[in-house]
């Protein structure tokens, strides 16, 4: 058995390996509570030995489907090639054609099974801390609905094991809620959600499952880290979205939320998966990103979300209307003009040289290497 396993892995490795563009997806396995636990591995493009990378888990909704749903609906496979971190995707146990999370409230069959998740996922960043180069100070968790359900157990009781943590369109369901310290979260939700709804209720289909307020979480959670502002709005339109923010909490944690009033139960900015309708306000995995930046496994931000100017690097003018003019001594890569919305409107090199005015008036972000620059064009 330990000789066809073996083979099996090697077979999958050479199926998922894609030469061309130095990117690798391997599809591998753990033993762990008297079962094989599964779970697929996406290596950046250029991966090397020698550079710790940041880990990022992605847990699926419950579904037939693994890490197949999530890596489509998410693209954090895409994300994690631009940006350069591993993404790994766990799986759920399947029984009866289905596999689902042991989120603590939810979700059969794991929970009436007592399936234990936590432990697969404790021993599966064992495994990984072996064998692949990780920084394990930048590990971070997300989720799509039973997945963001667990995210938030595994924030609870591996807490010592993740910086920061993004469910997408879910539920705290595990309490009592007592992290061994404040860990920042971002959060993804709609309030045409119905499988999960933004003001509780008892989801829609044959589970039956009720689900708190979103605000009642919060208020349980921000409370717990000693939140000194409680959900300040940050921005607000009924056509577009809410941002609410939790803030001066200990640890330096903060609790951020975006809630679309478009999409349903779905990846904002995602893809498509099945008859959701998927919110196009933001980008779920953009803006996850750049949360996660902010945090290491220490209660001491980054200050990624800051405006960074070097000072061999000039920007002008700001606003701008027609055109952005970049100097350095170090050369210009390689940028990416990015809207308020998370999405990106221009890339390229020749920045200089390149008319803006077919864009809007707005608030914009700069980005290129580890420079971010925001801009207002008027």
């Amino acid at each position: 058995m330990v000789g066809n396993n073996s083979f099996f892995r090697i077979i999958i490795l050479l199926f998922f390996t894609n030469i061309g563009f130095c990117q690798t997806n391997i599809y591998d396995s753990i033993y762990v509570g008297n079962r094989w636990r599964t779970f697929l591995t996406h290596l950046p493009t250029g991966y090397n030995t020698s550079t710790n990378y940041p880990l990022v888990l992605a847990f699926h909704g419950g579904s037939p489907l693994g890490y197949q749903s999530i890596q489509y609906q998410s693209r954090l496979s895409q994300k994690s090639d631009s940006s350069g971190f591993i993404v790994v995707y766990p799986e759920g146990v399947k029984i009866a054609g289905n596999r689902t999370w042991n989120a603590g409230g939810c979700c059969a069959p794991a929970t009436g099974l007592n399936i234990n998740d936590v432990g697969f996922v404790n021993s599966l960043l064992n495994n990984l801390f072996a064998s692949r180069p990780i920084d394990t100070m930048r590990v971070y968790a997300t989720g799509f609905s039973n997945g963001a359900l667990l995210c938030y157990r595994l924030a609870n009781q591996l807490t010592s094991r993740f910086a920061a943590i993004a469910p997408v369109a879910g539920n705290l369901m595990y309490y009592p809620w007592n992290p061994s310290r404040a860990i920042p979260i971002i959060s993804f939700h709609s309030y045409l959600d119905q499988n999960v709804k933004y003001y509780g209720g008892t989801t829609i289909g044959s589970t039956g499952t009720y689900f708190p307020p979103q605000d009642s979480m919060f208020s349980i959670i921000s409370s717990n880290y000693a939140c000194n502002t409680i959900k300040s709005i940050l921005f607000h339109n009924v056509n577009q979205f809410d941002h609410f923010k939790y803030s001066n909490c200990t640890c330096n944690s903060v609790i951020e939320q975006y809630v679309s009033y478009d999409g349903d139960h779905s990846w904002p900015g995602g893809l498509v998966s099945g008859t959701a309708t998927v919110s196009n306000q933001f980008s779920a995995t953009y803006l996850m990103w750049q949360f996660f930046q902010n945090y290491t496994k220490s209660c001491l931000t980054t200050d990624n979300n800051e405006i960074t100017i070097e000072k061999n690097i000039t920007c002008f003018p700001n606003p701008f209307s027609n055109k952005i003019s970049i100097t350095s001594n170090l050369g210009i890569e390689t940028c990416f003009l990015i809207n308020s919305f998370g999405r990106i409107v221009w890339s390229g090199e020749n920045i200089n040289q390149t008319d803006f005015s077919f864009l809007p008036n707005g608030l914009f972000i700069l980005k290129f290497e580890n420079t971010i620059i925001k801009l207002v064009k008027e």
